[in-house]
């Protein structure tokens, strides 16, 4: 893995607050910082978050033919329910329903996707960090 912080692709986080009961996502374009997508997901957990910023990434890169066609995340679960297209969560919700069958219908386009760990302590936080640590 390269030690250098990624310049281009799209970096994704989710965040929980428990005070507010309130878990919400986004992306954001690594060489621009422009936020290309926010969600405010209701009451889920943040691995729910994490998953669902990556799925919604994957879209934006579709819809919008966004090059390079990489995702960087700090979830390792969310990289690792993306990549098998199926979570492991106990809570069921349309939202992840709806997430899998994007992710089996689309296999061929998803399966051109990156996804990529983004390394913390290397890089610092991802640039979709919402900062409510």
């Amino acid at each position: 893995m390269s030690s250098h912080r990624p310049n281009d692709g799209i970096a994704t986080d989710a965040a929980h607050s428990t005070k507010r009961s309130v878990t919400e996502h986004q992306g954001i374009d690594i060489q621009t910082g422009e936020r290309l997508f926010y969600k405010n997901l209701g009451n889920q957990t943040v691995n729910i978050g994490e998953f669902l910023a990556v799925v919604d990434a994957a879209k934006y890169i579709i819809e919008n033919d966004f090059q390079p066609r990489v995702i960087y995340t700090d979830s390792v679960t969310a990289i690792t329910w993306f990549r098998n297209k199926k979570t492991a969560s106990k809570k069921r919700n349309k939202e992840l329903q709806k997430a899998e069958v994007f992710l089996k219908l689309f296999a061929a386009d998803i399966d051109t996707i990156t996804i990529k760990h983004w390394d913390n302590k290397k890089w610092g936080e991802t640039p979709a960090d919402f900062g409510n640590k």
